[in-house]
């Protein structure tokens, strides 16, 4: 396995370990807007699994 390889695996597993573990952040406080916890939690990790995804893919898609 090249680098590139591995380190897009990396960043592809890095949401499941965060966004698996629902109990540590099934939480209604703090509170952002009028948000719970809960809710903006997953909203910011959608935006963050964008740009993992997007490194992944431009790691993956690269010939040498």
């Amino acid at each position: 396995m090249r680098s590139r390889d591995a380190v897009a695996a990396v960043l592809i597993l890095i949401p499941f370990f965060f966004l698996f573990d629902v109990p540590s952040y099934n939480v209604v406080n703090p509170e952002w807007g009028g948000v719970p916890f809960f809710w903006w939690y997953q909203m910011v990790w959608l935006v963050i699994c964008g740009v993992l995804f997007f490194v992944a893919a431009n790691l993956l898609g690269r010939k040498s």
